[in-house]
């Protein structure tokens, strides 16, 4: 019975180790390459990007199959070269993540937010708990995340099921970020050709209404793998103490979460914590504005595309 729970719990979370552990007993070995297993992986792959999300069915068989499918659509996804296809990617796995945890056994929620470095308890009342700080530090740069949604006791912060979900969603997508790229010399060759018929996704920002600012929430949404310097000075600082109010203290630690999540994309970056409090504190003293969308794709255009998300038939 322990083994089937183990199964269970890598089937709805393929990234944790206990996944590592069932492909590893279950005799799979990736240097010897599955077709079978990497037709899935295809599909999986192609189901993410052409559809932004990977849809969370519990399944009676195969479990083992669509494990190990998702090591092989890291590979496929790292053969790809594209920044852009790996954060859609992990988005998509994470999304399906969050949608098992919303009707997860308690134990498993806590065992997965412990595994992701994440201290969350539970209460007599059936609420998680967790620190303060920590919930800052997680949450501060996700789109939509406010303080005020959330109950406060005696220095920590109590969520129910669904707010706990998204907590673990965020932590869950770095995760998968982690060890991706994986280097092209250690991909197999028949790997490399199957990711050439896989259509290539653009990192994609729709601005909303025009003249509004709505674009810049959503760049908060999207981890990019360049020109981050100029994004935090002349963007994100200004928006985000002088359009949206921060006080430098917020918007700073804001920034600081969104640069972490781009470097999981690409690690080499000098932004540290005080250039980017000093960039809020002088957005501020001069009380400057952020880049106009028309400025922004001019200077950030070969990274992101801000006009429009163009749907393409995947070619098979």
């Amino acid at each position: 019975m322990q083994r089937e729970d183990n199964l269970q719990f890598s089937y709805k979370y393929p990234f944790s180790d206990e996944a590592k552990a069932a492909v590893h007993s279950g005799g799979s070995d990736t240097r010897r390459l599955s077709e079978r297993h990497l037709e899935m992986a295809k599909a999986r792959l192609e189901e993410a990007l052409s559809k932004g999300k990977l849809e969370y069915r519990n399944i009676a068989y195969g479990k083992l199959d669509y494990i190990i499918s998702y090591v092989y659509a890291r590979m496929l996804v790292s053969s790809m070269g594209s920044r852009a296809a790996i954060v859609k990617f992990a988005a998509a796995e994470a999304e399906r993540a969050r949608a098992a945890l919303e009707s997860d056994d308690d134990n498993d929620v806590l065992r997965l937010a412990g595994e992701l470095g994440l201290p969350i308890s539970m209460d007599a009342g059936g609420n998680y708990k967790i620190q303060f700080q920590l919930l800052l530090h997680h949450m501060a740069g996700v789109p939509g995340f406010s303080l005020s949604n959330f109950k406060l006791h005696g220095g920590e912060i109590l969520l129910d099921r669904h707010e706990a979900a998204r907590l673990l969603e965020n932590a869950i997508f770095i995760r998968i970020l982690n060890g991706l790229p994986i280097k092209h010399s250690e991909l197999p060759q028949k790997v490399i050709a199957a990711a050439k018929t896989i259509v290539q996704p653009a990192v994609t920002i729709r601005p909303g209404v025009v003249g509004s600012r709505a674009w810049i929430d959503k760049l908060l949404e999207t981890p990019i793998p360049d020109m981050r310097h100029r994004v935090v000075n002349l963007v994100l600082a200004p928006y985000l103490v002088n359009i949206k109010g921060l006080s430098v203290e917020d918007a700073a630690k804001t920034i600081a979460v969104y640069v972490e999540r781009c470097k999981g994309l690409d690690p080499n970056t000098k932004i540290n914590d005080s250039y980017i409090r000093y960039q809020c504190t002088y957005a501020k003293k001069r009380g400057l504005k952020p880049l106009s969308l028309a400025r922004a794709k001019e200077l950030f255009g070969s990274v992101v595309d801000f006009d429009q998300h163009v749907e393409k038939e995947v070619a098979r």
